[in-house]
């Protein structure tokens, strides 16, 4: 028996900035104990013409139908060939990455005449070797050692192809049987399982056939499936709770994903072999689990052993924490002091809104840490309560949402020194290489410095000053290397370096956009404003009303707020600032001071919390408003709001961070620009919520558009707050947004709730003490 090291931990409950995951299933349209899909199919890849099928039958009718082909172009059945279960039964494979190469090969109804001839092909399809004979028994055995053979990884997945020919005593071809393989070395170690001899960080999946909507789905379902999760640079599935069609397999072999195979059902004794055949010439099956049902069964691991000659490691999950609760210090305590390799998986569950990604960068980067850490399987795609504004990846619609790109970002196989460009930039960029296997000079690298529109301007897509394609480096796994980028234009000049990375077959493994100008660079390119030459004022006791170049700007003496802005006939209801979420402060001063032509107006306030505002009007330019404050003691978000009628708003446009909104525990996966979205009211639309990285916002309303810009990096705004799920559990333990204004400014966000729906908030960054501040700039023309 061999020994367990690793444990898959079945996360229940949530981790707050680090782990959520819940425990509701969907509709079980197949069944765990339901097997029937596997009998029959242990060769699912056996076959003589390699094309892979348009169709998948139903389970009954696979692996009956296969002819002989003629070895001479492999395309043309063969005269009075025999049904496929006649000669081969079955073969089983164990090739390991040294080249050494071992099969059994289960014969049926040989005659003594026959003959079997064996051959390797490589993947263009030519021998590996001379073709060997082989003993045309019931039971043979056949070994032999290759040399300069790929070895098969998710990554660059070769596979070769075993062909055996039945011949009869003149050497004519009866039957041609095909299997492919690859060739690869499984290992089981105290810090986890290698493959190859590298240890493999699982970024994976959990996959039940019943969220495709049939526990036996299509090939197009399955092709779908994996592509999305290598889409999402993944490199794993787990098999949860259901078989699959063996030809899932097939495709996993061939696109590269490594898979753990798990047994489902009460009668695991059973079904083990079922389990093991329909995976067992696999490369891309690496481990087997014994499901959590069957973890403290350990006589399991020898009914596996006595079917898998390639005796690959059984997984026993386990579950830590209770099934409501398992917080972050289970999972921290299970890195430090564990004796195990450690593979949390079902986490990122999502109930309410909730899951996916929220807290998984977190998550990761503190148990990267251990060197017994062994990566992780989300539990789903999806919010699984079915809620439309679920911000993973719908299976059906194939709409993505938030975390799908915040996954893709964080598990994508590349690290950079530089999340901005500075004037001064040299040019090179470090870039760290996190493939398991890959070598960097397989992939493109492709870059554009984008000047993305002005708020005035219709467009939302960048101008592309220039672009270009980098070499690539010759840099190997857990290596660095140096970007070199030349430009025949002053890169000084753009918004952004926008850098696109492609594998070998094109694809994209992501795109990073560095910023290179700031805030207080773009604001200072906003349009011109038409000088009117003095500022009209009026001032009273409760009030004071400032004209500055045809707006009228009107100020609450009493709370030092603006109340109203008059533009021409509109009237607007624009108030504020506030301190976000707090009211124990007050107005403490009040002043009003004109030197030449220029107005400024200055509002303290004191208490437990402190604000001071200094607005500035000058003729010819943009009203402004410097702030400062603090906030004790800091709560889950800082900032500043203002108040304006949402049902007057029916569309922002904004620079920054898009095009979804994000959430302190989930941050990665938007990209710089120009975005755009309409507001839906009574929604859960991606329109309400926290916006990353803000440069200028643009608020579309039914009496004209109005902008506000800042002059800090690393803003965030708030664009009211997103509808609670209504019957269902808050997703929020406290209110995640403020209640004293629906425009933020802030310079600290909430975190995402998960279930259940408590301890969600996260203590400020920022001590109860400093002083936060900026600056921002109001343009209320047409």
């Amino acid at each position: 028996m061999k020994k367990t090291i690793l444990h898959l931990l079945i996360m229940h409950g949530m981790i707050t900035q680090a782990l959520a995951q819940g425990t509701a299933t969907l509709p079980q349209l197949g069944t765990m104990n339901d097997h029937a899909a596997l009998y029959g199919l242990y060769s699912s890849n056996d076959r003589a013409n390699n094309n892979i099928r348009a169709k998948i039958p139903l389970p009954g009718l696979l692996g009956q139908q296969w002819l002989g082909y003629d070895d001479g172009d492999n395309a043309k059945p063969v005269a009075n060939s025999k049904a496929f279960d006649s000669y081969i039964e079955r073969v089983v494979i164990d090739a390991k990455a040294s080249g050494s190469f071992s099969m059994q090969v289960f014969s049926k109804g040989i005659q003594a005449n026959q003959s079997i001839e064996f051959q390797v092909l490589d993947p263009t399809g030519k021998p590996l070797a001379d073709a060997v004979p082989v003993t045309a028994a019931e039971n043979a055995e056949v070994k032999k050692e290759f040399s300069m053979i790929r070895t098969w990884n998710p990554e660059n997945p070769h596979l070769y192809t075993a062909v055996l020919t039945l011949k009869d005593a003149s050497q004519q071809v009866l039957y041609t049987f095909t299997k492919k393989f690859g060739f690869r070395t499984v290992e089981s170690k105290p810090d986890g399982i290698y493959v190859n001899g590298i240890k493999v960080i699982f970024k994976g999946i959990n996959r039940r056939s019943a969220e495709l909507g049939n526990a036996r789905s299509s090939e197009e379902a399955y092709l779908s499936d994996i592509n999305t999760m290598k889409d999402l640079n993944m490199n794993a599935v787990r098999l949860s709770y259901y078989p699959v069609d063996p030809h899932f397999y097939d495709l996993c072999d061939s696109i590269g994903l490594f898979v753990i195979s798990e047994l489902s059902g009460s009668d695991a004794k059973k079904l083990i072999k079922d389990v093991v055949f329909s995976g067992l010439n696999h490369p891309s099956v690496i481990c087997w689990s014994t499901g959590p049902e069957n973890a403290s069964n350990k006589e399991l691991d020898k009914e596996f052993a006595t079917y898998d000659i390639q005796g690959r490691y059984v997984i026993h999950p386990v579950s830590k924490g209770d099934k409501k609760n398992s917080d972050f210090n289970s999972v921290a305590n299970s890195i430090l002091y564990g004796t195990e390799a450690f593979t949390p998986t079902e986490i990122g569950n999502g109930i309410y809104n909730g899951g996916r990604a929220a807290g998984l960068e977190d998550f990761w980067n503190e148990a990267s840490k251990s060197s017994k850490f062994s990566g992780t399987f989300l539990a789903s795609y999806r919010d699984e309560n079915g809620i439309e504004s679920a911000s993973g990846y719908d299976l059906k619609s194939k709409e993505k949402w938030a975390s799908y790109f915040t996954i893709k970002e964080l598990w994508a196989p590349l690290g950079f020194d530089l999340n901005n460009i500075s004037p001064t930039w040299n040019g090179i960029l470090t870039v760290e290489n996190k493939f398991l296997y890959t070598n960097l000079s397989r992939l493109k690298f492709a870059w554009k410095l984008a000047l993305f529109p002005k708020a005035t301007q219709k467009t939302l897509e960048p101008l592309i000053i220039e672009e270009g394609v980098m070499p690539s480096p010759f840099t190997g796994p857990g290596e660095k290397a140096q970007l070199k980028f030349t430009f025949t234009q002053q890169f000084q000049y753009a918004d952004a370096l926008v850098l696109t990375v492609t594998d070998k077959n094109d694809k994209e493994v992501y795109t990073w956009t560095l910023p290179i100008r700031k805030p207080e660079d773009v604001v200072k390119t906003s349009p011109e404003v038409a000088s009117i030459s003095t500022i009209m004022r009026t001032e009273e006791d409760a009030f004071l009303s400032l004209v500055c170049d045809g707006i009228n700007y009107i100020f609450d003496k009493k709370t030092g707020n603006i109340t109203k802005v008059y533009v021409g006939k509109r009237d607007l209801a624009f108030t504020g600032p506030f301190l976000a979420g707090v009211s124990n402060y007050t107005m403490a001063d009040f002043k009003h001071l004109v030197k030449e032509n220029t107005h400024t107006v200055e509002v303290t306030y004191k208490g437990e919390n402190t604000l001071y505002v200094k607005w500035t009007f000058h003729t010819g330019e943009l009203p402004k408003m410097e702030y400062q404050y603090s906030m004790k003691p800091a709560g889950e978000y800082t900032g500043i709001t203002f108040k304006y009628p949402e049902e007057k708003i029916v569309g922002v446009k904004w620079m920054g961070r898009g095009p979804f909104h994000v959430w302190k525990n989930r941050i990665k996966g938007q990209q710089l620009g120009v975005w755009e979205k309409p507001n839906k009211p009574n929604t859960t639309s991606e329109f309400k919520g926290w916006h990353a990285d803000i440069y200028w916002v643009q608020f579309q309303t039914n009496m004209g558009n109005f902008t506000l810009y800042t002059d800090q990096q690393n803003v965030f705004l708030q664009m009211f707050s997103p509808l609670k799920q209504g019957a269902l559990l808050n997703e929020f333990a406290t209110a995640p947004f403020p209640d004293n204004g629906n425009i933020g400014f802030m310079n600290q966000i909430s975190g995402l709730g998960t279930k259940p729906a408590d301890n969600v908030a996260s203590k400020s960054l920022k001590s109860a003490n400093d002083q936060i501040g900026g600056t921002i700039y109001f343009d209320f023309r047409w």
